[in-house]
């Protein structure tokens, strides 16, 4: 597998079979690895994960009926009939470059809280009830059984994260107790013109601290390296991409950087993928990490909070949300 991979993509590939399981010289060199991985490039695959494949088999099964339901049922779905953000959007619902529309549609989810939570009784955004339609009854069991398979995934990655930053292994986890974590299921269609590429999203960062993408294998993904080149980042089989985030950059005081990427689709099919966004708790506070800054090395970035950040970047980049208060 490795073999093959370094002959399709330049983005490296880290195993997660023996981090475990072998104790702490393997955890270190699995942190190791994404530390470096997260220096060059900000992107690395993911595979041996722990992410069973029949789990991810009916994700796309279950992605792809929510996106042939009706138009009027998926109407009644849209996010912007949901007080939490949850639900349906259509081509141009998403600004990801912050100026042009998408041509994708997507499915918005988040962690499921009752409305007598006391984040959603504070009229947090981002915290409430998802939307789950009611004419596919295997999708909420699915969804809610694969948001749970990666949350587990997610807190293993903090803590390697937390090893390869020099700072304890609970220090990431702790900010992660009821994380703005969501998953966005998404479809993009293919081009009218086969001798041309349609651009599905366009050309961004991603605003949190890390994505998970799982993608089928129409590939798309499209990664800017540093020397100003669009590299393919294709679909390999068991594995996610990951990718760093504006968050984990501020974090880590630009020792970790989130690479500009864009998704494309140059086939005759739709295109599939479900993008999981680990990012922390709304009142996190994130300040560049003490293991990051130096006197040659001073801290690029004022302190924020993880809920106010998130909120004003989703509406920077969104038409299917009311205009912030002030």
């Amino acid at each position: 597998m490795d073999t093959l991979i370094k002959q399709i993509t330049n983005i490296p590939l880290i195993d997660l079979s023996r981090t475990w399981k072998d104790g702490e010289h393997s955890k270190r060199a699995s942190a190791k690895e994404i530390a470096e991985a997260c220096k060059k490039i900000g992107f690395f695959y993911l595979i041996n994960h722990g992410v069973d494949q029949e789990l991810i088999t009916r994700v796309f099964s279950q992605t792809k009926a929510l996106f042939n339901l009706p138009n009027q049922e998926k109407q009644r779905l849209h996010i912007n009939k949901s007080p939490y953000m949850r639900g349906y959007f259509a081509f141009g619902g998403d600004k990801s470059d912050g100026v042009n529309d998408d041509i994708k549609e997507g499915y918005d989810l988040a962690l499921d809280l009752p409305a007598d939570d006391p984040l959603v009784q504070a009229k947090l955004p981002f915290y409430g009830p998802n939307t789950w339609p009611a004419d596919l009854p295997g999708f909420k069991t699915t969804i809610n059984e694969y948001y749970d398979a990666m949350m587990r995934l997610g807190v293993n990655l903090l803590r390697l994260f937390g090893i390869g930053l020099d700072v304890d292994e609970n220090y990431f986890p702790d900010r992660f107790r009821k994380p703005i974590a969501q998953i966005r299921l998404l479809k993009y269609p293919p081009p009218e013109n086969r001798s041309a590429f349609r651009i599905g999203a366009g050309e961004h960062t991603d605003f949190g601290w890390i994505t998970l993408i799982l993608q089928d294998d129409t590939g798309g993904l499209q990664v800017l390296d540093r020397d100003g080149i669009w590299l393919d980042v294709p679909s390999i089989p068991g594995t996610f991409v990951v990718n760093v985030g504006d968050l984990m950059q501020r974090w880590t005081n630009d020792k970790y950087v989130a690479t500009m990427h864009r998704v494309t689709n140059r086939a005759t099919t739709d295109r599939y993928s479900a993008a999981f966004f680990m990012d922390p708790d709304y009142h996190v506070e994130v300040d560049c990490l003490e293991s990051c800054v130096s006197n040659q090395n001073q801290a690029n970035y004022r302190p924020i909070v993880v809920g106010d950040y998130m909120n004003q970047r989703f509406h920077d980049t969104t038409t299917f949300r009311d205009p912030p208060k002030s």
